[in-house]
């Protein structure tokens, strides 16, 4: 019959007449139906972290982060989208990292990631992440891995834990007079990444390797560590560890009589570390790599801290709640730049463009299509009467 070729030929018509060869196939309203996480009037982003165990005052760092997209959300949202934020508590185990972040993709179905925190976490879901191609935006570690190899989807904020730890050891050795260090560490890929540039930079200089003395993320009680590394002889110690046992081993020290300088990285620039070592702390150095979160001389601390007594009353002014800000601002700007017909690939290639950028309280923050390491230099603060007090500016490797 003539009427089946001819319903056929008025379809082919309908649906190939008035193409232009090379325009899009999708049209403004349905972009967003291909893509996950995305609908004409919403964002999803996902992120995890722990909300109790020994790192649980990471927590903070979330809830922060979901109070900025609120903020965000109250202001209209992004190009017409509101930001819906899904956080999972991970207890700082990696295997319940991966649940979370299956979870968060497959069920979920989040556009992007933002915040993921910990080394061994990361590693944990890190090929998972990348053969989904989801946009993972600051993940809270400041592990190589995230940058070294390059990986298109991921892009680190954070000073990674090589430079950090390098640079310790170069303070240490060249300002500080020390003669001998002891490095208390995590043991897993956090730590030992501390560890290994600290006895890196002690080779290369022809110096005795420093004193190792770990802990495992169960323990609770660091005696027995307090006193090898006073045994150690050593005069300085230098921590990567998270806040319980970070203040924890100080206490001991102090308990025991051992007053060696102390530095330590940027992990437990928070507040809440004064209470959890107490006396002992006082003297000790502390990295950081954004401004101060007291510096009200700094408009950009004043806006911070305006945002806290409004859209989180509840949680401290410190380090862990600054960092979670600034990753809102990070994320914000990106989406922004994205504009209105939001894919996964148009976000991370507008990441890939940002140069200099300082409209967040990261100092400058670039990115190229082949350079996702983000911050490479900072500061040191020292601990003194429950504050952190600024001793030195920016410094980067030698």
């Amino acid at each position: 019959m003539a009427v089946v070729p001819l319903l056929v030929a008025l379809l082919v018509t309908a649906c190939g007449s008035g193409t232009t060869p090379g325009a899009p196939s999708a049209t403004a309203s349905t972009v967003g139906a291909t893509v996950p996480g995305v609908t004409g009037t919403e964002v999803v982003v996902g992120s995890w972290g722990p909300q109790d165990g020994p790192a649980g005052f990471y927590g903070a760092i979330d809830r922060t982060l979901d109070a900025y997209f609120k903020m965000i959300n109250d202001q209209g949202g992004i190009n017409g989208r509101k930001i819906r934020f899904i956080y999972e508590n991970d207890s700082y185990q990696p295997a319940k990292t991966v649940a979370a972040v299956k979870k968060l993709v497959e069920e979920d179905k989040v556009f992007a990631l933002c915040g993921g925190l910990g080394t061994p976490n990361n590693a944990a879901v890190m090929d998972y992440v990348v053969a989904n191609n989801v946009p993972h935006v600051w993940p809270a570690t400041g592990t190589t891995m995230l940058a070294v190899p390059f990986k298109k989807n991921i892009y680190a904020v954070q000073l990674n834990y090589t430079t950090e730890a390098t640079i310790a050891t170069q303070y240490a050795l060249d300002q500080l007079g020390t003669k001998k260090i002891a490095v208390f560490y995590q043991n897993d890929a956090f730590g030992k990444e501390g560890l290994d540039a600290v006895q890196a930079e002690l080779k290369k200089r022809n110096l005795p390797a420093a004193t190792a003395v770990s802990y495992e993320t169960a323990d609770t009680n660091f005696s027995a560590q307090a006193l090898k590394l006073q045994t150690s002889g050593a005069d300085t110690v230098i921590l990567y560890a998270v806040p319980k046992p970070g203040g924890s081993i100080i206490a001991e020290m102090g308990k025991i009589g051992y007053a060696p300088k102390l530095l330590s990285s940027s992990v437990i620039n928070d507040p809440s570390i004064f209470a959890l070592a107490g006396s002992a702390i006082n003297g000790m150095l502390i990295e950081a790599y954004l401004p101060a979160f007291d510096d009200t001389s700094n408009p950009k601390i004043v806006e911070y801290q305006a945002f806290m007594a409004k859209y989180a009353p509840k949680e401290q002014i410190g380090g862990f709640t600054e960092v979670g800000y600034a990753y809102g601002q990070v994320f914000i700007e990106a989406l922004k730049r994205a504009g209105k017909e939001l894919t996964r690939e148009g976000f991370m290639a507008n990441l890939d463009q940002m140069k200099n950028f300082t409209g967040s309280l990261v100092p400058s923050l670039s990115y190229s299509p082949t350079d996702h390491a983000g911050v490479k230099a900072a500061y040191f603060q020292a601990a003194k009467d429950g504050k952190f007090v600024t001793v030195t500016g920016y410094i980067t490797l030698k």
